[in-house]
């Protein structure tokens, strides 16, 4: 295959990640709802930098890292609990206010963008289904792809471009979609001064967060043991 056609197969498996449904998804959906469109997008770019990380590691060859089962047992539940505490930061915010909302909706500062960010960043390294599909299907075939793009494009350098600009592409357009469906769901979805919207993210987050949890317990139980 030539270096489009790798890219456009890359792009497709991509979105498998992209499209998984996970804390992720609930950030953009909850920065949105709370700020806008704006803020809606900024857990992709936390998500991005986190992924920049993922594939210069794997170019600069640590893909010899192997996970065990206990290691597996211990990311999952530990992020089983972050994400039940991003569910509770989602039901804090289940009061609803249009005044408010549009306040904060048209007013940006540094530290809403910067938390809002740091927020998809958290998710994303802290998620198990991030780290379960990169050393799963991602490491493996950024390996793959680095070796057979270097004889089209020459460096491994721009190999490591092309293919981090494809797979955040993904990412940013799944973002774009969800935020601005979301943005308006928003507008709707409220009872009174209920945010619903928050709410189900939060019920949402802390069910798939001790989901995770009771999934990591008897591996952890009998390390322990």
């Amino acid at each position: 295959m030539g270096v489009f056609e790798i890219l456009i197969a890359w792009f497709a498996l991509s979105l498998t990640g992209a499209l998984a449904p996970g804390p992720l998804t609930a950030a953009v959906v909850m920065q949105s709802s709370k700020h806008g469109r704006l803020h809606g997008i900024l857990p992709m770019v936390g998500h991005a930098i986190v992924e920049l990380g993922i594939i210069a590691a794997i170019i600069l060859s640590v893909q010899a890292l192997t996970l065990t089962p206990l290691i597996i047992d211990l990311l999952v539940g530990f992020g089983g609990i972050v994400i039940i505490l991003f569910g509770f930061l989602a039901l804090r915010d289940y009061r609803y206010s249009a005044v408010i909302q549009k306040e904060e909706a048209s007013k940006v500062t540094a530290s809403s963008v910067i938390e809002a960010t740091a927020h998809g960043a958290a998710v994303s390294i802290f998620s198990p289904y991030f780290l379960i599909w990169w050393f799963g299907v991602g490491l493996a075939n950024v390996t793959m792809l680095v070796g057979t793009l270097q004889i089209g494009v020459g460096t491994v350098f721009l190999a490591g471009v092309l293919i981090y600009v494809t797979h955040v592409s993904t990412d940013f357009i799944y973002g774009a979609v969800l935020t601005l469906g979301t943005d308006a769901a928003s507008r709707k979805a409220k009872i009174g001064d209920i945010n619903w919207v928050s709410v189900i993210i939060g019920i949402v987050q802390i069910g798939l967060g001790v989901w995770f949890v009771i999934l990591a317990a008897p591996g952890l139980f009998s390390a322990l043991g």
